[in-house]
């Protein structure tokens, strides 16, 4: 198999793909994956390089009256975000996807962007004083939800819409993420945790979609009419998906990466987290119900519901 075979492979979908993924971080991550799967180096190794990276990055952050310190910053920043793609391409090409490890890469992402944050806000606590941490911490949390919500619909995208019911692509329900969460061993109890307390965020901010309706489109997407459910699902979400890769990272990334070197950190948790993505977030929720009734006709007229 030739290298861009195996690229194209490591590719979750090429519909749930931000340009900038397409042509920068898989490529990168892409070539890290093949050299460490070469080297017998691990998915969770790399993950923790990046959170390596991506904490070191948060104090170069913090020297923002250097220049040469932000562009540091920057690229080890970056770096960071290409070795997170390149876990889960080396995951990918090797098999050796598991949930403990989707959890560990959640939870190290989250780590890198909090270093980032806690970095940058410390630079303008002199306009703030104590009240840049609690204005952190909401834009944290808005953060938060937007991250969460990008992640649960490409899901949904790539097991409805592309038919990946083999891999860990299902969103559990509540139900099943308790039960998950109780069956692991003591030493993963915190990790499982976590992993609810993100599903648990997700179930609550995607009320569109009720757990039975989206147990029969299971059904479905696995039964003889799969191809056909499929397109029609392709067909209501390709584009509003599109919108909902505003709430991802590559754009908190570009944001973030402005108004460090704009040395206003400030304004981008208010008006980036907390005001632009959150009324971002309520508007493409509207949306994504409009959509999935729009589908929810659609199936039936077709005898699929």
């Amino acid at each position: 198999m030739s290298w861009k075979q195996e690229y194209w492979q490591s590719i979750k979908s090429f519909d749930t793909e931000e340009k900038l993924d397409l042509y920068f971080y898989r490529p990168f991550g892409f070539l890290i994956a093949k050299a460490a799967w070469a080297l017998g180096v691990s998915p969770t190794a790399l993950t923790f390089v990046g959170l390596v990276l991506g904490l070191c990055s948060g104090f170069f952050f913090y020297h923002n009256e250097s220049t040469p310190s932000l562009l540091v910053a920057a690229v080890l920043f970056v770096v960071a975000g290409v070795f997170d793609s390149s876990d889960g391409q080396l995951a990918r090409m090797g098999g050796k996807s598991t949930k403990l490890g989707l959890v560990l890469d959640g939870l190290c992402d989250n780590l890198v962007f909090a270093a980032a944050y806690i970095g940058s806000a410390l630079t303008v606590i002199h306009l703030w004083d104590f009240w840049i941490w609690p204005i952190a911490v909401v834009a944290g949390v808005c953060h938060s939800f937007q991250s969460s919500l990008l992640d649960f619909y490409n899901r949904e995208y790539l097991y409805f819409g592309y038919g990946k019911v083999q891999g860990d692509y299902w969103n559990p329900t509540l139900e099943e993420a308790r039960r998950e969460r109780d069956a692991a061993e003591p030493e993963e109890k915190i990790f499982w945790q976590l992993r609810f307390s993100w599903l648990w965020q997700q179930n609550q901010l995607s009320s569109s979609r009720k757990a039975e309706t989206r147990y029969r489109w299971r059904e479905i997407v696995q039964g003889a009419r799969s191809q056909e459910f499929q397109e029609l699902y392709r067909e209501h979400n390709r584009l509003i998906l599109r919108f909902w890769r505003l709430m991802g990272a590559n754009f908190h990334t570009l944001m973030i990466l402005l108004f460090v070197f704009l040395r206003r950190f400030d304004l981008y948790l208010i008006l980036i987290d907390m005001v632009v993505l959150s009324a971002a977030l309520l508007v493409l929720r509207a949306l994504q119900a409009s959509q999935d009734t729009k589908l929810a006709l659609a199936l039936h007229a077709r005898g699929l519901s």
